[in-house]
């Protein structure tokens, strides 16, 4: 679902977030849709789970998604 290129020369983080937007706005991801799990995510990607966090948080300052407890 998400890849990561390290050798992008971009913060993995800032790479999670643009692939999290452009599903957004394509539609791929719908509202109510729920995103994998930080640390699912981490273990997928073999990155650490502060990485997707960071993602994540940034994402929901934007307002582009909302965390649920």
């Amino acid at each position: 679902m998400f890849r990561i290129n390290p050798a992008s020369g971009k913060a993995i983080y800032e790479q999670i977030m643009e692939q999290i937007k452009a599903q957004i706005i394509s539609g791929q991801l719908k509202e109510n849709d729920i995103l994998p799990s930080v640390r699912t995510m981490a273990k997928e990607l073999k990155i650490s789970a502060l990485t997707v966090k960071k993602a994540y948080d940034n994402l929901e300052t934007e307002g582009m998604t909302v965390t649920v407890h």
